[in-house]
């Protein structure tokens, strides 16, 4: 049975190793790729400057196989939820062996409100999984506002249409991740927080509270006129 989640399987998330974390990603067909919409607050920019096809993304069968996946997710739920927790008590299984947190991030390229999808009789991933690290970046403003599992981390992510949002956040505690273009461009401060660099690892979870993550334009973002990317 092929796995749903890619262990340390690019630049950041083994970066991430240095920090004491083994991090799987669970890469779904954002947008209405797969013909359901699995990022309900994704602005034209964010889906233009997508990372889905960043790197080996752009390949067809990676496409495909990211497409089938997130049919499987709404068709077939119970098995792709067993399968889920197969590949999540794996990496925790390696984890422990390597003397490394296990993190997993369940939206790679979706905005899928994880908390709420039930995992057989526990309330969500999260709980099933309570000596795991779950991270993801958001778009959806609600999010934040509700009780998370201590076990789940949110950063949310500005794009040209929700900075009122992103500036909500903050004012929540929340993080606040936005692309910059070019690493020269990447101010000390921005919405009146200190900015920290997010590319030197994958690992949100770890960061201090109170900040906004800078991010280096990717693929398709780096020609971003949409004011997805930051100039």
């Amino acid at each position: 049975m092929p796995t749903l989640l890619a262990v340390n399987n690019d630049p950041k998330t083994i970066k991430s190793v240095k920090l004491g974390e083994l991090t799987g990603i669970l890469y779904l067909a954002p947008g209405a790729l797969s013909g359901v919409n699995v990022c309900a607050f994704a602005s034209a920019g964010c889906l233009s400057a997508c990372l889905n096809t960043a790197g080996r993304g752009a390949m067809n069968y990676i496409q495909n196989a990211r497409i089938k996946k997130t049919k499987r997710f709404f068709n077939d739920r119970a098995a792709f939820m067993a399968d889920t927790i197969r590949d999540i008590a794996s990496l925790e299984r390696k984890a422990i062996k390597l003397a490394l947190n296990a993190s997993v991030r369940l939206n790679g390229t979706s905005d899928i409100k994880w908390e709420k999808i039930p995992c057989g009789c526990h309330a969500n991933l999260m709980e099933h999984f309570p000596n795991v690290t779950f991270y993801d970046y958001t778009k959806i403003p609600i999010r934040y506002r509700q009780n998370l599992p201590s076990n789940y981390k949110l950063t949310f992510s500005l794009n040209e249409e929700n900075e009122s949002d992103a500036r909500e956040a903050l004012g929540y505690g929340v993080n606040v991740a936005a692309v910059w273009r070019t690493a020269e461009q990447i101010p000390a401060e921005f919405l009146g927080h200190p900015v920290i660099i997010g590319d030197e690892s994958d690992a949100r979870h770890l960061d201090r509270s109170g900040v906004v993550v800078a991010l280096y334009a990717k693929g398709s973002a780096i020609k971003d006129t949409s004011g997805f990317v930051q100039d």
